[in-house]
């Protein structure tokens, strides 16, 4: 448990320090402060928990089925 929750804060600490860093490059892009995609690495938490799901998920039916295939 105090694995994930370091986990987790080290990745929205890492979100808030790479949102910052898009906004300033975005800036200098535009030429004018806008929030854009940016934003979305604050959401970087929320993807990670979603793509590790997803993959554990797939490779456990992928057992699964290889596992029945073998029977």
């Amino acid at each position: 448990m105090r694995k994930a929750v370091i986990k987790y804060a080290v990745l929205s600490l890492l979100g808030i320090v790479l949102f910052n860093l898009c906004s300033k490059l975005a800036l200098n892009e535009r030429g004018y402060y806008a929030i854009g995609g940016e934003v979305f690495m604050l959401l970087l938490p929320f993807f990670y928990y979603i793509i590790t799901s997803t993959a554990r998920e797939v490779y456990r039916d992928c057992k699964n089925m290889w596992e029945e295939m073998k029977k």
